[in-house]
């Protein structure tokens, strides 16, 4: 990949964001990690070919990586509300892609609800559309204290990425996620009848990232009675971005692309 200038690093709200790539681009383009994990698994995105198509936005949601946990903890409805106002104050009118990894794929979704302007494009990567879908955020809904959940959670991690040179990354991350957050998060997610309900509705261009290999039965089975947009990244696994960068941000940008008048 191309180097590029580092990403600028700002504060809005206690909420950290790193901002960089083509600063005369005619659009926006969000990335929001999963449950636990931060900026860091989005960090090749300003090294990437997509860097000189957008400016690019990657944040630290509260209570995950550099930001400060908010009291309470956060919810599916509170951090879309969150992603909202920093597109507010960074991005304004401009046009915007939103994607959201794992759970943050419903929050993409929300977010892009709730925002007072069309969406050029949601990208749900490896997003829960079924319960089923929550492979650790489920475990939230069967512990009573965020930090039994949040022993519970780090320890099949760790025990994980002994084996699993992707999820080290994702384990380092964990390491600095607040316990309250990452439950009332979790609860949130499984309190959620049609987690794919919200992608489904959207009227602005989506598409669902996803692998046939780490994707639930029932997953599949939604996509196809939904026929909904998608693109395969088979042999990426659930954190494509950080298996083959070149391949999930080349895949970014050329559904970017494909949205423009031909």
């Amino acid at each position: 990949m191309r180097r590029w200038s580092a990403p600028a690093l700002s504060v809005h709200r206690g909420v950290a964001v790193w901002s960089g790539g083509a600063s005369r681009a005619a659009i926006d383009v969000w990335f929001h990690p999963a449950l636990g994990d931060s900026h860091l698994c989005f960090r090749e995105a300003f090294s990437s070919s997509l860097a000189r198509l957008a400016r690019i936005f990657i944040f630290d949601p509260p209570g995950h990586g550099a930001s400060p946990p908010r009291p309470g903890g956060l919810t599916i409805e509170g951090a879309a509300l969150v992603w909202r106002e920093l597109i507010a104050h960074y991005s304004a009118t401009r046009p915007v892609v939103l994607a959201g990894h794992s759970m943050a794929g419903i929050i993409a979704s929300r977010t892009a609800q709730l925002l007072q302007r069309s969406t050029a494009l949601v990208v749900s990567i490896e997003g829960n559309l079924t319960r089923a879908d929550a492979y650790f955020t489920g475990l939230a809904a069967q512990f009573d204290t965020p930090h039994a959940f949040y022993a519970a959670f780090r320890s099949r991690i760790l025990r994980r990425a002994k084996r699993d040179e992707i999820l080290r990354r994702f384990a380092c991350s964990l390491e600095f996620a607040d316990a309250m957050t990452l439950w009332t998060l979790g609860r949130s997610v499984i309190d959620r009848a049609d987690p794919g309900g919200d992608f489904l509705r959207l009227q602005c261009p989506k598409i669902h990232y996803w692998d046939a290999a780490s994707s639930m039965k029932s997953a599949k089975a939604y996509l196809e009675r939904h026929r909904l947009p998608q693109r395969r990244l088979d042999g990426l696994g659930h954190w494509p971005m950080v298996k083959s960068p070149h391949t999930f941000y080349a895949a970014v940008e050329q559904d970017i692309c494909d949205l423009r008048p031909r």
